[in-house]
């Protein structure tokens, strides 16, 4: 239980409390306004039906306000709101208020005010229950091995989620209020003392100074933390799994969590946040070291392959085996595309079938994937417009892509092999030993929140503490 302590914005009686209220919410349908007596003066009970259950509110709130309306014992003027609060709101979150153009955005987030006439305070009492999707396993990163709950829309739920993983007496959370007109609450997490002083003053202040119109989802604030906005890198990290973030925060990082989405994001993330997976640490060392060497192996796949396979093709094709080199050109026998035209509009259609797939509906979006897949590839083969080995090359690299435990990370990759595809095609294999050099210098100049982005762990990082 809390009190505030504010200067009035203008008298308080029944009548402002009313046309306060009137102002704000119109004639909304969710308005409840019910009038009671309580110690021999009226009352008024305003709240929004949509933020809580009404059998909640009638045996919680309604049903013990009546029964001190009907007691007999009435206490001095100044200990009603008092005597309210410790004998008929037993268990529930109170606060008063005697700011007028405060109350009524507390009735938005979930409370109920109750106003007494003659009283100078308004007694604001929390009744918000909401329907919330049950905890279950994360939908983008699958789980085989370890816990299987993930993040929910509820900030309160994720909140309860870490606390049961690090039950410890430094872990904090802030709240900060962003959007100008959705005031979603927005929670900062980390471990006191064990945390970088510098990274958590940039994201303090990044917060307070958003001027953000809207904010539904956590993905919308990792522009706010983006250090390079050219960069096709993460320097955000977003997870639905509790297990990750709490890693994460065990490691001197940062979690953000946003009220209203399942992803919570941690802040700096590194080049290496993307090719490992808690279940790496559920197994055998030596399966997790072969698990995440094997991600970093697929990264270079998708990324190289394609690229290599136009560049060898178009300018080394001595390069190739006699054999294979000949099973290739009967292949492309008749094909009356180049290489690199073949590769892209496979690469294309391909990306059109994924997204296809994302967006239909579930029940149909993956049959429709996999058939579209299978019968326009073998279609194409049949009439003469790509080869056997392009599609290989093609379905190779675009699935080594996905390996990454973190789907965002692997979908932007896409955009990265079109660049080697169109160097490998003009300048053969030097043209991808180029992008390569240049995506390296790339790689090393990036920073997050100042800290290099290839760094092996935040933790092993000789810096002063602020």
């Amino acid at each position: 239980m809390t009190t505030n302590e504010k200067t009035p914005s203008a008298d308080i009686n029944m009548e402002s409390v009313k046309e306060e209220i009137k102002r704000c919410f119109g004639s909304t349908s969710d308005l409840a306004s019910v009038m009671i007596r309580i110690f021999g003066e009226e009352g008024v009970l305003s709240y929004l039906t949509s933020m809580t259950n009404t059998a909640f509110m009638m045996d919680n709130v309604i049903k013990p306000l009546i029964i001190a309306g009907n007691s007999l014992d009435t206490p001095s003027k100044d200990q009603w709101l008092d005597r309210i609060r410790e004998q008929y709101l037993v268990g529930l979150s109170t606060e008063t208020t005697n700011d007028l153009g405060n109350f009524t955005m507390l009735v938005m987030k979930g409370y109920a005010c109750l106003y007494i006439a003659g009283m100078t305070e308004i007694l604001m009492i929390d009744v918000k229950e909401l329907e919330m999707r049950a905890v279950a396993e994360p939908t983008t990163q699958s789980v085989a091995i370890g816990p299987k709950d993930g993040f929910t829309e509820s900030a309160d739920t994720n909140i309860s989620l870490i606390r049961r993983r690090i039950q410890n007496q430094k872990l904090r959370f802030e709240k900060y209020e962003l959007g100008e007109k959705t005031k979603t609450a927005v929670y900062l997490s980390y471990l006191e003392d064990q945390v970088e002083t510098g990274v958590l003053n940039q994201i303090r202040e990044q917060l307070r100074h958003s001027k953000m119109d809207r904010l539904f989802d956590s993905s919308s604030l990792e522009s706010l933390f983006r250090q390079k906005e050219l960069s096709l890198f993460p320097t955000v990290y977003n997870s639905e799994r509790p297990d990750t973030i709490c890693e994460g925060l065990l490691e001197e990082r940062i979690a953000i969590i946003v009220n209203g989405s399942p992803f919570v994001l941690m802040v700096p993330s590194f080049f290496k946040d993307y090719f490992r997976s808690p279940e790496d640490a559920y197994q055998r060392l030596s399966f997790g070291v072969f698990n995440r060497c094997l991600r970093y192996l697929t990264f270079l796949i998708s990324l190289c392959l394609p690229a290599v396979y136009v560049s060898i093709t178009s300018y080394h094709q001595e390069l190739i085996p006699t054999m294979l080199l000949t099973s290739i050109a009967a292949q492309r026998q008749g094909i009356p595309f180049p290489a690199v035209l073949e590769i892209l509009v496979l690469e294309i259609t391909f990306e059109i079938l994924r997204e296809a797939g994302t967006r239909m509906p579930r029940i149909i979006g993956q049959s429709i994937s996999i058939a579209g897949a299978l019968v326009l590839g073998q279609a194409a083969v049949l009439a003469g417009f790509v080869s056997n080995i392009s599609i290989i090359v093609v379905s190779l690299s675009i699935i080594s892509g996905f390996v990454s435990p973190v789907y965002s990370f692997g979908a932007r990759i896409c955009l990265l092999r079109y660049g080697f595809i169109v160097l490998g095609s003009v300048l053969g294999l030097f043209g991808v030993f180029l992008g390569s050099a240049f995506l390296l210098i790339h790689l090393s100049r990036i920073e997050a929140f100042g800290i290099a982005y290839l760094t092996s762990s935040l933790t092993n990082l000789e810096r002063k503490r602020e």
